[in-house]
């Protein structure tokens, strides 16, 4: 399951840190079109995370513009990473013995080494291919390929304004969009909550792999 929360929480984080790298850059491929910018939307979406053992878990991706907030639920135990463009901070939030803490998660782009972590460089590189059209959830979108000897086959199913709808890794969905509703978002969900205790760990890849391992072990 962490490997599965690390994929889509690198691909947004890594939008939101990087707003004008290749997302919305212009790729040849059959299919024609560019890759949707993910950072031009404001919106509130439900999904499921699944892994290799069939575990699953509910999370809700909320994002206005670079601002991003992922909310995990495992067992009733609750973590959320946010993501303040404004601020330029992120944090991952937990709860755990009735303390809440949050853990400084800088160097956003330092640690992370999952297999969807590289879409944005895939672009970039030209090597990310659309492979048709998609629809879930009610939500129409285009299918994005990519092949790499070491991650195999990815794909991504994505909106035109840039919701992510479903994400597979060698054909498994690790992420499946169940309802989305667009709209402006409340800046607090982006802030650090008053009066909640900090740790800094010095780098996201120190603070996800705490965090979510955590909501891991909570999930069996």
């Amino acid at each position: 399951m962490r490997r599965a929360i690390l994929a889509v929480v690198s691909v947004c984080a890594l939008a939101a840190c990087n707003p004008s790298t290749p997302a919305g850059q212009s790729a040849d491929n059959g299919g024609g079109g560019a890759f949707p910018n993910l950072t031009n939307s404001a919106y509130r979406a439900e999904a499921t995370l699944s892994n290799a053992e069939g575990q699953s878990m509910p999370v809700v991706m909320v994002r206005d513009g670079s601002n991003m907030r992922m909310e995990f639920n495992a067992d009733g135990a609750a973590s959320t990473f946010i993501s303040n463009a404004q601020t330029g901070e992120s944090y991952v939030i937990s709860t755990q013995g009735g303390r809440t803490m949050a853990i400084r998660a800088s160097g956003m782009t330092d640690s992370i080494t999952d297999p969807t972590s590289n879409w944005q460089n895939q672009l970039a590189d030209q090597n990310a291919t659309r492979t048709g059209n998609c629809s879930v959830a009610g939500e129409n979108g285009a299918e994005w390929t990519k092949t790499t000897a070491e991650d195999g086959t990815d794909t991504v199913c994505v909106t035109e304004d840039g919701i992510i709808l479903r994400a597979t890794d060698d054909g498994r969905v690790v992420w499946e969009t169940t309802s989305v509703q667009r709209g402006p978002q409340s800046a607090a969900q982006f802030a650090l909550p008053e009066g909640v205790q900090v740790m800094d760990l010095g780098n996201m890849g120190a603070a996800m792999n705490q965090a979510l391992e955590a909501a891991k072990q909570r999930g069996h």
